[in-house]
């Protein structure tokens, strides 16, 4: 018996513990063993409730849903069964797509899994079939972060991503609810989003508005940025301990929004920032 068999055969855990994998290689190996795909009733299928992706073309979906009709379900959806109820794990595109296309049942592969490799999975899945936006996928990295306990290296070893990738999208999760939705709707790029993070917070959401009124270009972003480099607040940035700007880091992290330790004299303050009553009970739960 092959190394992968015999990796596959330990379940899910095994397969998360290695370097990410494109899910299809993953799904094929699951699949080489039809005993485990059985038919079951779409009515007593749910979404995953840690789906990392929260917008689906209806486009995309549609698509899909022809190609059922055309050729059946190629690839069996991967779920979870909770009480008498299943979870999608991976697939939840198809799953879609099947019940658009009007199919009472629907092939799928029964595995246990725990919650965090359920999450886990489902975010391998979204970065290598069809990428998330930006900021689902730095809400999906806190998610893991803040509910799991997890370090940024641990999250960038489960997902195949270095660490400085991890913590540079979560650094956009600071920025106000306005800008991440522009990211989101692809307004603006990721890059305009890492260039508006060094604008002063009280300028953000202007700078944010010239951005999309002028079709300004990240250089263009980056150049007004810079030109706020004389203000005061910013000279104390500049000159901040590196130490202490290592742990403001750390805290963004880990509240997914900005955080500034001021300090001097061996005393301070630290000050958290939220964007709304949602972002602020986030935060007391993260506190709790």
């Amino acid at each position: 018996m092959s190394n992968k068999k015999r990796v596959l055969g330990k379940g899910l855990s095994a397969i998360i513990s290695e370097s990410a994998k494109p899910v299809e290689v993953l799904e094929a190996g699951m699949s080489d063993d039809a005993s485990r795909i059985v038919e079951l009733d779409v009515s007593k299928i749910k979404p995953n409730p840690d789906q990392p992706r929260t917008h689906f073309s209806e486009e995309e979906i549609a698509g899909l849903s022809e190609s059922i009709k055309s050729v059946g379900l190629l690839q069996p959806i991967i779920v979870r069964k909770m009480r008498d109820d299943y979870y999608v794990v991976a697939g939840e595109r198809r799953l879609r797509a099947s019940k658009l296309a009007g199919m009472g049942r629907i092939r799928a592969i029964i595995m246990e899994a725990t919650e965090e490799e359920n999450i886990t999975y489902a975010l391998i899945e979204n970065i290598q079939r069809i990428n998330l936006d930006p900021i689902e996928e730095a809400k999906a990295y806190r998610v893991l972060i803040n509910r799991f306990k997890l370090k940024q290296q641990e999250v960038a070893q489960k997902v195949g991503k270095d660490r400085t990738t991890i913590s540079n999208l979560m650094r956009l999760l600071a920025l106000p609810d306005a800008v991440q939705a522009g990211v989101s709707e692809g307004k603006i790029s990721a890059g305009h989003a890492k260039a508006i993070l060094s604008v002063p917070e009280h300028r953000q959401m202007a700078v944010y508005d010239e951005a999309l009124k002028k079709g300004l270009s990240v250089r263009d972003l980056e150049k007004i940025a810079e030109s706020f480099g004389d203000e005061k607040p910013e000279r104390k940035n500049r000159a901040k301990n590196p130490h202490i700007k290592k742990m403001e880091e750390m805290l963004v992290s880990i509240f997914g929004t900005k955080v500034e330790i001021k300090h001097s004299g061996g005393r301070g303050k630290i000050e958290i920032n939220y964007y709304s009553l949602d972002d602020f009970e986030r935060i007391m739960e993260i506190l709790k």
